[in-house]
């Protein structure tokens, strides 16, 4: 799957912004501003759990037998195929980090007016 355009990408940030206000609304008018910083809690764990897995299989700390065959079945990879899956993983990340972003505004601000009012 080719990463997207520049014009895709600005669409789909504009949308994921428009839908995180919607909850962030939703979770404001129920439980208050505290609402919005726990939603903002849970966007950043989640952004961030994604980042960390990086797209590999995740399991138990004591199976190493399962990172060490991703390891290998990436290491038999052609040049090719290393430099698509790398171009995936920085598609990954930067989105990673742009919501990472978006939930850290969203817990300062339902936090810090939380504490505020």
């Amino acid at each position: 799957m080719p990463p997207p355009r520049n014009r895709e990408r600005m669409v789909m940030i504009a949308l994921a912004a428009i839908a995180l206000t919607g909850l962030a609304y939703l979770a404001w008018s129920s439980i208050g501003w505290f609402g919005a910083g726990l939603l903002g809690l849970l966007v950043l764990f989640l952004a961030v759990r994604v980042e960390l897995e990086d797209n590999r299989p995740v399991g138990h700390q004591m199976t190493p037998g399962l990172y060490a065959g991703q390891y290998h079945s990436e290491s038999g990879q052609g040049h090719a195929e290393r430099a698509g899956r790398s171009s995936e993983r920085r598609v990954l990340a930067s989105s990673a980090r742009l919501a990472s972003l978006f939930g850290g505004l969203l817990t300062i601000t339902g936090f810090g007016l939380f504490f505020l009012s």
